[in-house]
């Protein structure tokens, strides 16, 4: 048998997972699998853990880091399956190293952060907030809003850095409030798909310079880690609102904090932060003009049901000597020992 144990280091019970599993296979092919939830509290714990374990449900929490040594103790292991887009708490190379593939859930959340995007652009631009915070004091700010300066998305230039399964599909939801689209990525799209979404290109300097809303949908590289910096806000428009369902370091939130209080940009919508949890000295938890919401843009009753199903799917195939899909270190799963 390939798979003797499937350890989960999510917080998620055992009879659960057996059950999910349970789902999918028959009675037979789940005879003698042990799943076990991990307990363990230390980087020993986990060592020790992940040492007889074919199958790995990493922590959707990104609490649980998988590091070299977790790796390398991993010797029995045939695939890490996190159940989450991201994986920035996992050492990919170094299960790579060690012949381990590493799969995520890409695209199961791809509509629900979309749609997220959109939401915080508008609420942004129409000081939603702020409305809502006046009526709820029984204040009729009918007239006193527009001094606020609120806006529409009509005519304005959105700028998306980033185009990728999320980027594509903001595109496709912003196009009907009639913005002009502009983008960058490092790989440009085709000239066939930037007509079908009414999209152009330009250098990642002028989309920063151009946009009356920037949104931010790449991953958190070298690269890209504050990509949005004190010197880029400057060449900004001052009416310019920034938003971020990405990742929180490609955002220097000092320097995001400082420009909102100097009002040198209109505002800023946030799912992301450099620390998760958001922690009580993060400097924009008091700037002003800002939506802050603890992650949760991908994380719909159905994006969640997706993420689950793309998740058991792999532990499935794996039980089956398949291939499991969204592998993202290149290592090819062995179906032998």
């Amino acid at each position: 048998m390939l798979v003797k144990k499937v350890l989960i280091l999510s917080p998620l019970p055992e009879d659960a997972a057996r059950m999910l599993i349970g789902s999918k296979v028959t009675a037979a092919e789940l005879e003698g699998v042990v799943i076990a939830t991990y307990k363990g509290s230390s980087q020993a714990d986990l060592v020790q853990a992940v040492a007889d374990a074919d199958v790995i449900i990493g922590d959707y929490t990104n609490n649980v880091a998988m590091d070299a040594d977790v790796m390398r103790a991993a010797k029995q292991c045939v695939l890490i399956q996190q159940p989450s887009t991201g994986y920035q708490h996992i050492d990919v190379n170094a299960a790579a190293r060690e012949g381990i593939p590493v799969a995520n859930t890409a695209g199961t959340n791809t509509f629900a952060v979309a749609e997220h995007t959109i939401m915080l652009i508008l609420a942004c631009l129409r000081k939603l907030l702020l409305a809502h915070e006046k009526t709820r004091r029984a204040e009729w700010a009918q007239d006193e809003m527009p001094l606020y300066g609120v806006f529409e998305l009509w005519g304005k230039t959105l700028g998306i850095i980033g185009m990728g399964r999320i980027g594509k599909e903001v595109a496709r939801r912003a196009k009907p409030f009639g913005p002009r689209l502009i983008y960058y990525d490092v790989d440009r799209l085709s000239p066939e798909l930037e007509r079908s979404l009414d999209l152009t290109y330009h250098a990642l300097d002028e989309v920063m310079a151009q946009s009356d809303v920037i949104t931010l949908h790449t991953p958190l590289t070298p690269q890209t880690t504050n990509l949005i910096n004190a010197e880029r806000i400057a060449k900004m428009k001052p009416n310019v609102v920034i938003v971020n369902v990405s990742r929180g370091a490609i955002v220097d939130e000092a320097a995001l904090a400082v420009a909102l209080k100097e009002k040198r940009i209109q505002g800023a919508g946030l799912d992301v932060f450099a620390d998760e949890p958001i922690m009580p000295k993060n400097p924009l938890l008091d700037a002003p003009n800002i939506i802050l919401t603890p992650h949760i843009a991908g994380a719909t009753n159905e994006s969640r049901s997706r993420i689950i199903e793309m998740t058991i799917d792999n532990v499935v195939s794996m039980l089956r000597g398949q291939e499991p899909v969204n592998i993202v270190n290149g290592v090819k799963p062995r179906f032998s020992r």
